[in-house]
């Protein structure tokens, strides 16, 4: 067919294996993701989980979950017979509008400045269908179409992290907004270390996603709390683009903002992350609004940002 010819001209035209995953899937729920493949020489992939957009009357929303008080678990079926408590087992359900087309100027400017294009994932189906930053049994709520597209979505993460593990060190960037606490509105790196613990300066690279990272720099004299907000963080790079960002040198600590809040990454920064292991470390990064709309002017800055790091700590042949 002639969908079949196009994608065989592509894999021939750019050479990359990694367009493999495009070409070769038969998976109707693919249509429920999209993937724009890397470079074959790239170590960097970019998520954007919750900019999409579909909403299939056929996929019921997620809801809060029913709280078992014993187990302190969560039932997440539609029909369970749990109790529905206040400010347990919540579904957030909003979506990080334009977080997706942030992550597609981000990855521009990461392919001009280092010449290596990443890989970027995108989830279409809308948060109030599907969250793949969370388990699954929360991320879908055993509805089977958006089960599948949560199989669809990590899949495609995986056979990519598999190709860039086989090259050595790489990271992965999990791209996220909020609007729950706008008065900070500043930009929040998050490498699986706790709010309190950032604000108590008291954490170790055991707990973070960056324990990959954290082991090569200390080769290198760089300690780990540097890392994570000083001179050599990420955060003093997009500091230095003009952004309020926490954590870094003149943010350290969440509770220098008005509000204090922090995301510290989800699901995703855990699971991908080097947290248990491997050589792939991932970073979650929230933006608020006002950099989400105007994607064209800001992303080019924090792509620049990020090339910079990555030119830095995850050099490639």
């Amino acid at each position: 067919s002639i969908w079949y010819f196009l994608c065989v001209m592509k894999l021939l035209f750019l050479l990359l294996p990694a367009i493999a995953l495009s070409c070769t899937s038969r998976d109707k729920y693919f249509k429920f993701v999209d993937y724009y493949p890397g470079s074959q020489d790239t170590n960097v992939i970019l998520t954007a989980p919750h900019d999409g957009w579909i909403k299939l009357d056929s996929i019921p929303d997620r809801r809060q979950g029913c709280y078992d008080n014993v187990t302190k678990t969560c039932n997440w079926r539609h029909d369970c017979p749990g109790e529905l408590v206040s400010g347990k087992c919540n579904a957030v359900t909003n979506s990080d509008l334009h977080s997706s087309i942030l992550a597609k100027q981000m990855r521009k400017t990461i392919s001009e400045k280092t010449g290596k294009t990443p890989h970027l994932v995108v989830s279409r189906l809308h948060r109030s269908k599907l969250d793949p930053n969370r388990f699954k049994d929360d991320a879908a709520q055993y509805n089977s179409v958006s089960d599948r597209a949560y199989d669809t979505f990590h899949g495609i993460i995986k056979r990519v992290h598999n190709i860039l593990a086989a090259r050595g060190p790489a990271v992965h960037f999990d791209i996220h907004g909020y609007v729950t606490h706008a008065t900070d509105n500043w930009t929040e790196i998050g490498y699986n270390i706790q709010r309190s613990r950032l604000n108590a300066d008291n954490f170790t690279e055991e707990e973070s996603s960056l324990r990959a990272l954290a082991a090569r720099a200390a080769a290198r004299g760089i300690q780990f709390d540097d890392l994570v907000r000083g001179e050599n963080s990420l955060g003093k790079l997009v500091q230095d683009e003009g952004f309020r960002v926490v954590p870094s040198p003149e943010y350290p600590r969440p509770e220098m903002g008005t509000e204090g809040k922090y995301f510290r990454g989800g699901y995703i920064t855990r699971k991908w992350g080097s947290l248990n292991g491997g050589e792939i470390d991932c970073v979650q990064i929230e933006f608020p609004q006002w950099i989400r709309d105007d994607t064209e002017f800001y992303g080019p800055k924090l792509g620049s940002a990020m090339a910079t790091w990555i030119q830095k700590y995850y050099p490639s042949d």
